[in-house]
């Protein structure tokens, strides 16, 4: 591993992080919006929840969009997104990104949403591109080192603090300290890459703008569905007469809590089809990965409550140790088991057990909800991340030499480019985001403390899309067998087959001592075909067109010939 490698992997931590606790928090605005406000049934400012949204929509395009020009510099770029994000919210508009409910925001509380979003958009997808640009058998820390950082986001915020010496109530100063740490390691990454760098190389292809357009198509319909709810809960809260019914109460409350999934669901089928057209079944279980992931990252491992360093650190560890053990099956058996798919069931089933209302019936579980995460998040998002990135992309239907993995996938080959690999991986981050700025609603409502019953909206769609994923796995595993059966079958047709006689050269000079053949075997020149041979014709001595001397045939009678040649004899 060089050195470059090593930073590398330390940049992608700390971009992970950052993107975690800044680039989801945009996301998440959108459910602190309704819940502040008291959405469906509380008097609620419209610009606000329309703000929030677009700030999460232009999170998901801007990512996708650095990723799709393989021209751009990586880790520069995330260096270009931190200084943005920290102009933007320190010294322009005094730190912060947050809306105030029930106002209409300002112009400035809006650009600081823009350029937050903005911001975490170029530091991801430059960190994306970063990744996907050294060998296919170095990437793979680089992919464990982002998976932590998402993962361990709150970890490392709460190590800052205790580094800091700041204090839970002030925790908004650590902000910029994460900034500043985040933009030394990647600028010291940028430096190692490009002093690594073997030479100029060749000029990348043209800009892959499928990811990108297939991002913004599902981020218009999540940023649509989702206004068309809120116009919808503001028409049908109350009726003409200014009344609200026990049936139109449980129609809106319904409609406000369940609508967001089926729009996050249509948002994330849209970009599953372009990513199994770019990347077959290994690119669309990461699209399905980050679906069901983004929500459960909104929570993160609820170290900020823990309350106990010692507890903290340990689920910490924990979280690690299986993002890096997720990171290395990807790498070195990917074909073994669904890994995403069990780390997706633990992290659904700790979500439950988290809920106030079962910690406060159940207070010896502790931290169990914080382990079961921490070990289900790492294992199938380290997984995932790593399988996607150490895989590449096909184009439909290319052929391409190289190590496969389940589902068609093709990694080394002749037509990957360092650029459609950051597409696949855009697309996964695309709808992580887009899911937790879709669900963060009901996720939020449903761990909040006025419910009597746990949650089970978001873990019973997170196992679905662990469902999803064994099939998509299976799929994959029945296509490589039947792509081996093919290959094996074409090689034992071949080593069957005759081998073809060797062609003699079309023109060779004559030999005076070669023996003359047998008579009445012609040569047929072009469209001409061969005369009838005779004794009359050799009398006269025309050169009648024929076999050239002993040992030579003319072009295609080698093959036909014993046949033909015995004939004339047999007259």
């Amino acid at each position: 591993m060089t050195w470059s490698t090593m930073a590398g992997t330390v940049a992608a931590i700390a971009v992970g992080a950052f993107f975690g606790a800044r680039g989801l928090a945009v996301a998440r605005q959108t459910g602190f919006a309704d819940l502040t406000q008291g959405f469906p049934f509380g008097p609620a400012e419209f610009t606000v929840t329309l703000v929030a949204l677009a700030g999460g929509a232009l999170l998901a395009v801007v990512l996708a969009g650095v990723a799709a020009f393989g021209r751009l510099p990586g880790w520069p770029v995330a260096a270009a997104g931190l200084a943005l994000d920290y102009l933007a919210g320190e010294l322009a508009f005094d730190h912060g990104v947050g809306l105030v409910p029930r106002q209409s925001p300002t112009t400035g509380q809006v650009l600081t949403v823009l350029a937050g979003a903005l911001g975490a958009g170029l530091v991801l997808g430059g960190a994306l591109l970063a990744l996907s640009r050294p060998a296919r058998s170095l990437r793979w820390p680089l992919a464990a080192g982002l998976a932590a950082g998402l993962v361990l986001h709150s970890a490392v915020e709460d190590l800052l603090r205790q580094a800091a010496g700041v204090g839970y109530p002030d925790g908004g100063r650590v902000w910029p300290a994460q900034v500043g740490v985040t933009m030394l390691v990647v600028v010291v990454a940028a430096v190692l890459a490009h002093r690594d760098r073997p030479g100029p190389g060749a000029p990348s292809g043209r800009p892959w703008i499928g990811p990108l357009v297939a991002t913004a198509v599902a981020a218009l319909v999540t940023l649509g569905g989702l206004v068309i709810r809120w116009w919808v809960v503001d028409v049908f809260r109350i009726s003409q007469d200014g009344l609200v019914g026990p049936r139109r109460e449980q129609f809106v409350e319904s409609f406000a809590y369940f609508s967001p999934v089926a729009v996050a669901t249509v948002a994330a089928l849209v970009l599953l089809g372009y990513a199994y057209r770019a990347g077959r079944a290994v690119a669309a279980r990461w699209v399905v990965l980050g679906f069901a992931a983004g929500p459960l990252l909104l929570v993160g491992l609820r170290l900020t409550f823990a309350g106990d360093p010692a507890q903290a650190s340990l689920v910490a560890l924990v979280g690690l140790a299986a993002v890096t053990a997720g990171a290395a099956l990807a790498r070195f058996t990917p074909n073994l088991l669904p890994w995403d798919a069990a780390g997706l069931l633990l992290a659904a089933l700790a979500m439950p057990l988290a809920a106030p209302v079962v910690r406060a019936e159940l207070p010896a579980t502790g931290q169990v909800p914080s382990l079961l995460s921490a070990i289900g998040l790492g294992l199938a998002v380290g997984f995932g991340l790593a399988l996607a990135a150490t895989t590449g992309a096909t184009t439909p239907g290319a052929t391409v030499p190289g190590a496969t993995v389940s589902g068609g996938g093709v990694a080394g080959g002749g037509v990957e480019e360092s650029g459609r690999v950051a597409g696949v991986l855009a697309l996964g981050m695309a709808a992580l985001v887009l899911s937790a700025l879709a669900l963060a609603p009901p996720l939020l409502r449903g761990l909040s403390t006025d419910r009597g019953e746990p949650p089970l909206t978001i873990p019973v769609l997170t196992g679905v899309a662990a469902l999803v994923l064994v099939l998509l796995f299976g799929f994959g595993r029945a296509i490589d067998r039947i792509r081996r059966d093919l290959r094996a079958e074409a090689a034992l047709v071949a080593a069957q087959a005759p081998p073809s006689p060797p062609t003699a050269p079309a023109t060779a000079p004559p030999s005076a001592s070669a023996a003359p053949a047998p008579a009445g075997v012609g040569q047929s020149s072009g469209p001409e075909t061969a005369a009838p041979v005779g004794p009359g014709a050799d009398a006269a001595g025309d050169p009648a067109p024929g076999p050239g001397p002993a040992g030579e045939s003319p072009p295609g009678s080698g093959a036909a010939g014993q046949a033909e040649r015995e004939e004339p004899r047999a007259d």
